[in-house]
């Protein structure tokens, strides 16, 4: 069978390509966010889309190519998928080669991806080309129409009767100088996270990858304080084509640990999110995360197949 790898066209193939991402990561994908994607320019950036096409489909399996500036110089993210009906002919294996090429190109050192949990063949896909698991990451939901907030009347105020204030980046105004503070405060959140790589994006670039994301609501960026310093972060995206919200990252100060501060970002998330007619709200923790894991399951959120972390070494 005749296979032809060949850049993305943005015209004609963005919605074949959130289909086939979808199918392995529910909800994850629009045709608006991978353009939204594919327009957005930074220094120091390498992104190559790719698409197969076999005779009578145009749009066969997707691979991408992916260096952001803030990452480890050398490490690359690379992502490969097929559609189910034409696995097994080789065409992931063309794009993975076509892939590994512009990686090496770009003097490569890592390259990391993910596969589902509970999609074996995948796994074993990435093992034969000397991927090994990094990290085990869970995902979680919770259906909105059914959450029972009553559970946790008073916890929040309880919170604040202890000094600790809750606001958004819509109450500080969404000026320069409060997205720059909740910039802060993402920044140590996720070099605290045990998934991170040790890096994090420039405020110029989380300005623009974030703060002009399609998803992003100053709404949804919920901060805790004491006083005039940020202790804690819960951020939630709302994707209102698939009525879905996803916990994108919270995290508290470790001064500021075991008062509920975490639960409390979590459950104003999960009322934000139901505010905008989110069905679920998604979640993704690292297996090593215990104490956030125990967040979780307090709030009652549903397991969900969840994602290996998968890396291969060139040098």
């Amino acid at each position: 069978m005749a296979i032809n790898v060949r850049p993305v066209d943005p015209v004609t193939d963005l919605a074949r390509i959130a289909k086939l991402t979808n199918a392995v990561h529910p909800d994850s994908e629009t045709e608006d966010l991978l353009r939204e994607d594919l327009a957005r320019q930074m220094d120091g950036r390498f992104m190559q889309s790719l698409v197969a096409s076999v005779p009578g489909e145009p749009v066969a399996g997707y691979a991408l190519v992916d260096h952001v500036p803030w990452q480890p110089a050398g490490r690359f993210w690379v992502w490969v998928t097929t559609d189910k009906r034409w696995r097994g002919q080789g065409i992931g294996s063309a794009l993975f080669a076509q892939a590994l090429t512009l990686a090496t190109e770009q003097r490569a050192a890592i390259l990391a991806t993910q596969v589902r949990d509970d999609q074996p063949e995948s796994l074993a896909f990435a093992e034969r080309r000397d991927f090994h698991v990094e990290r085990h990451i869970f995902e979680s939901v919770i259906d909105l129409p059914t959450f029972d907030q009553s559970r946790f009347t008073g916890l929040i105020e309880d919170i604040e009767a202890t000094g600790i204030r809750f606001f958004t980046l819509a109450d500080a105004g969404n000026t320069r100088e409060a997205l720059r503070a909740l910039w802060e405060v993402n920044y140590r959140a996720v070099l605290d996270d045990p998934a991170s790589t040790g890096s994090f994006s420039s405020f110029e670039d989380f300005s623009q990858v974030v703060g002009q994301a399609s998803w992003f609501d100053p709404a949804g960026q919920i901060m805790a304080a004491d006083g005039e310093t940020i202790v804690g972060l819960g951020a939630v995206g709302y994707f209102p084509e698939a009525h879905s919200a996803r916990n994108m990252i919270t995290g508290v100060e470790r001064a500021y640990r075991g008062r509920h501060i975490a639960l409390a970002l979590k459950l104003l998330g999960i009322r934000y999110a139901k505010a905008k007619g989110a069905l679920i709200i998604r979640n993704n923790n690292d297996s090593q995360n215990a104490p956030m894991l125990a967040i979780n399951r307090k709030l009652g959120y549903r397991p969900e197949p969840g994602v290996y972390r998968l890396i291969k070494k060139l040098i």
